[in-house]
């Protein structure tokens, strides 16, 4: 009876080992996706932010002639309408992107 019972304590204890280093590098795996995926949608909103800061400020020192023909031809609404577009579409793009690389790392 010692040595069954010394057996199963063993079959037992290697199999919750195991399954506990695979939970872990699961986890692990879950856990770097979402960093990764968090900092290149941070870098991606930076890098949008400032390619806009660098329109307005190019912008800015153009004669007053120029500005009224491009505010003819685009209503002050414009830039509203267009970065809100832009960052809805963003938002879905990276939360798209997010969930199948998270189903990925599930899957590992």
């Amino acid at each position: 009876m010692p040595i069954i019972g010394g057996l199963l304590v063993n079959l037992f204890g290697g199999f919750v080992a195991w399954l506990l280093q695979f939970v872990t590098r699961k986890v692990a795996y879950g856990i770097a996706a979402v960093t990764m995926m968090s900092g290149l949608t941070l870098a991606l909103f930076i890098a949008m932010r400032a390619a806009l800061a660098g329109l307005e400020s190019a912008l800015s020192g153009s004669p007053a002639m120029f500005l009224d023909a491009v505010a003819i031809a685009v209503p002050p609404v414009a830039t509203f309408c267009l970065s809100t577009y832009v960052t809805i579409w963003t938002a879905c793009t990276a939360y798209v992107w997010q969930r199948d690389l998270l189903q990925l790392a599930i899957k590992i």
